[in-house]
């Protein structure tokens, strides 16, 4: 009896994982990891480049931000470019800097985080040094891969 429940339980489990491994959609593909990598590098240099709406060209449309430049959260991409472009007007410099990025993919999700630091000069006040956590959280769709959440934590 006992050699039966095995049998038969083995058999469901990989019953179960067959039918899981069939949900989901798209097939993850070597190259998403580096696509997600290149995406994010890509994010960044158009932050660097102070142009929220290039920075934000590869974003959802209903991407939320939550962090550093206000207390609530931020839906969708239009109210997100209004914010950069703000914090952009409100500052001489900025240049983000990331340490120890990692990347993650799960089928049509991918993840890019890790450490930052922010040099900025405001217009009026010191210039400051920030450090912090990021996440940046994508999703793929019609085969490219968008920003639907940033979240920063300051340390």
């Amino acid at each position: 009896m006992s050699r039966i429940r095995r049998h038969l339980f083995l058999g469901i489990s990989l019953l179960g994982i067959g039918l899981l491994a069939g949900i989901g959609g798209e097939p993850v593909r070597a190259d998403d990891l580096t696509d997600i990598q290149q995406a994010y590098e890509a994010d960044i240099r158009l932050f660097n480049g102070q142009d929220p709406t290039t920075f934000t060209a590869t974003a959802h449309e209903n991407v939320v931000l939550f962090g550093t430049l206000s207390p609530f959260a931020v839906e969708g991409k239009a109210a997100i470019q209004q914010l950069v472009q703000e914090y952009f007007t409100n500052h001489d410099y900025v240049k983000w800097r990331s340490a120890n990025a990692k990347f993650l993919v799960i089928e049509t999700s991918g993840l890019a985080w890790g450490h930052y630091t922010v040099r900025e000069q405001p217009r009026v006040g010191p210039r400051r040094i920030l450090h912090g956590r990021y996440t940046f959280t994508y999703t793929k769709e019609e085969g490219r891969w968008l920003v639907v959440a940033l979240d920063f934590s300051p340390l």
